[in-house]
């Protein structure tokens, strides 16, 4: 773990940037929905959360408790990744995975400090994994676009859960993907071509769907954007950094999710003074679609310790992390796609 210091300047990088194109992204932007209904509540509606019994492992599969650097070949050059392991960790109960992806220019280190996810790991036994981009210092980003080179980072990421499914006792129903701006775009992708290995998706300050995103089954995914966002406009537009790529309107890609999911018309709730919660009813086969509009927020984490004032606001109204935590916890990985 970085020192706190450290941590506040590794942030400004971490949220400096975006990200450049994706593989959900439409050409043009969609038709957007019409305004849903409002109306106004004291706190979120909870999910109706299960806990599946997590099939042991035998043996055992141990890991010493903390953070460290795992590398790993791929693609014939050496990539890494970090990985926090909890002290509740044994080695014989499955525990579940959470991958957060971190922004353009950042680290997985960083990641971890700025969306933090420690709060799930300590209490509820979380691996946490945290992939590193392509290319060096403030290049460093994921192969949203995925080109056929220098590297596909779907199949990067799939590597990883290999690795980790072979050294450690992880449950494959319960491994979700969350990450901020460019790692949210990552998520978006992975939603796309990952949901045979991931169970549910989070993106923070970017979500992307298209028309060449066709995923299996419907998929359970929650977002957050600020609708002040200075760097990924929420309406639309040219992305203010790392190449200017056009990308739809926030909205518009989690319609296009809804869609996807067979779900029936949105409604809003007003969850508190600048957090809105856009909720689509009848998801097919538990492919909920929640949509967080931080209204005036900025290109930040929500709940985050750290702010970041040249990006906009970062809203303490609620935690990014722990709310993305309590719908990975309800949608665990059906057992026909698993």
């Amino acid at each position: 773990m970085i020192r706190s210091g450290g941590a506040r300047r590794a942030l400004v990088i971490a949220t400096a940037f975006g990200l450049a194109a994706t593989a959900c992204q439409a050409p043009g932007r969609a038709q957007g929905p019409s305004r849903p209904k409002t109306t106004t509540t004291t706190s979120p509606t909870l999910l109706a959360t299960t806990t599946p019994v997590a099939p042991p492992c035998s043996p055992a599969r141990p890991k010493a408790a903390g953070q460290e650097t795992v590398t790993l070949s791929f693609d014939g050059k050496i990539r890494d990744y970090v990985l926090r392991v909890p002290t509740t960790y044994d080695g014989t109960k499955a525990a579940p995975v959470i991958f957060d992806f971190h922004g353009w220019g950042s680290t997985g280190t960083q990641q971890l400090v700025y969306g933090s996810y420690s709060g799930p790991s300590d209490r509820d036994g979380v691996l946490l994994v945290a992939p590193n981009g392509i290319g060096q210092g403030h290049d460093r980003h994921f192969n949203i676009a995925l080109q056929a080179s220098p590297t596909d980072d779907v199949a990067f990421v799939r590597t990883i859960l290999d690795q980790l499914e072979a050294r450690l006792c992880i449950d494959p129903s319960r491994v979700f993907s969350s990450g901020m701006s460019d790692g949210g775009a990552m998520t978006s992708a992975l939603a796309c071509r990952a949901s045979d290995r991931f169970a549910a998706f989070g993106p923070v300050a970017a979500v992307l769907y298209g028309p060449t995103c066709t995923p299996p089954r419907p998929v359970p995914i929650a977002a957050f954007m600020g609708n002040a966002d200075p760097v990924i406009p929420f309406n639309g537009g040219a992305v203010h950094c790392c190449g200017a790529a056009v990308l739809p309107a926030a909205p518009d890609s989690m319609a296009g999710w809804a869609a996807h999911n067979h779900c029936g018309p949105p409604a809003e709730q007003r969850l508190s003074t600048n957090v809105l919660l856009r909720v689509w009813a009848g998801c097919a086969d538990g492919g909920d679609v929640r949509f967080y509009i931080i209204e005036g927020g900025g290109h930040t984490w929500p709940g985050s310790i750290f702010e970041v004032p040249h990006l906009g606001v970062t809203t303490k109204e609620i935690s990014a992390s722990e709310t993305l935590w309590a719908f990975f916890q309800a949608h665990p990985l059906p057992a026909r796609a698993s």
